[in-house]
């Protein structure tokens, strides 16, 4: 995936006040890679990721996924591409009416026929240690097994990148330990051509990612832990000095 000069803002009150939420935002995530967004709430990462997942369109910038340009399609191909190449995970906007079996399969349904989703659906459910929520609905489920069903339905197709918001925040060092864990074992599993995309309000939520970015005022980011140098050309506005980590990775391998 590459986002490439994103910028998005809105007029808000009778005065049309221009609020600027993103400005000029480029980064990249690889395959077998995790990248993780750090910002407060309303800072703006939920928007980046949305503009990421191809769901809201950029003012100005593009992104794509493989060779497909997401900023060139109509919604409805955006659609078919979140169904094929790319996944969107978020605790808001899962649907409460429907059961967690549907839930992790009915994005495969358009491309793999109702019989093999389901037959996938539960095979994920089981490898990541959720097959007993299957007949619950999201919001009967704990914040971890929301976790486990999440990336359930994020890795249940054979996704190129997967864009996961929010879903980790608040669950302790241990739980997150063990979504590392099982985050970078599924990613092993897709033969690391999956990179996922993982927002959170705070570092220790995404310890596990290999970089981090933290979005400051304004909407523009700025490089917190493992990146390279590499990371300087899509970042005009920064000094060579401000990229920090050099090559470390702050991910477990």
């Amino acid at each position: 995936m590459v986002v490439e000069g994103a910028s998005w803002g809105f007029s808000r009150g009778r005065g049309g006040c221009w609020v600027q939420v993103l400005s000029g935002v480029s980064f990249d995530v690889m395959p077998g890679e995790i990248v993780g967004v750090v910002g407060e709430r309303r800072s703006g990462k939920t928007m980046l990721l949305s503009i990421a997942a191809g769901l809201v369109m950029p003012s100005t910038g593009k992104v794509r996924v493989g060779d497909v340009e997401l900023t060139d399609l109509s919604a409805r191909a955006r659609a078919a591409v979140r169904g094929e190449k790319l996944r969107w995970v978020s605790r808001v906007g899962m649907s409460q009416k429907l059961e967690v079996s549907r839930i992790v399969g009915w994005p495969l349904v358009r491309h793999r026929g109702r019989r093999d989703a389901e037959r996938r659906a539960v095979e994920m459910l089981e490898r990541v240690g959720a097959a007993d929520c299957a007949g619950q609905r999201w919001d009967d489920l704990s914040p971890w097994e929301q976790v486990l069903v999440g990336l359930a339905q994020g890795f249940a197709g054979s996704p190129e990148i997967v864009v996961i918001d929010d879903l980790l925040d608040g669950l302790g060092a241990s739980r997150i330990e063990q979504a590392s864990d099982l985050m970078r074992s599924l990613i092993e599993e897709a033969g690391r051509k999956c990179g996922v995309l993982v927002s959170a309000c705070d570092r220790d939520s995404v310890v596990l990612a290999d970089r981090v970015w933290s979005i400051e005022q304004g909407g523009r980011l700025i490089p917190t832990s493992g990146h390279s140098r590499r990371d300087a050309d899509i970042l005009p506005f920064q000094r060579p000095s401000d990229l920090g980590g050099g090559s470390r990775r702050v991910g477990r391998r």
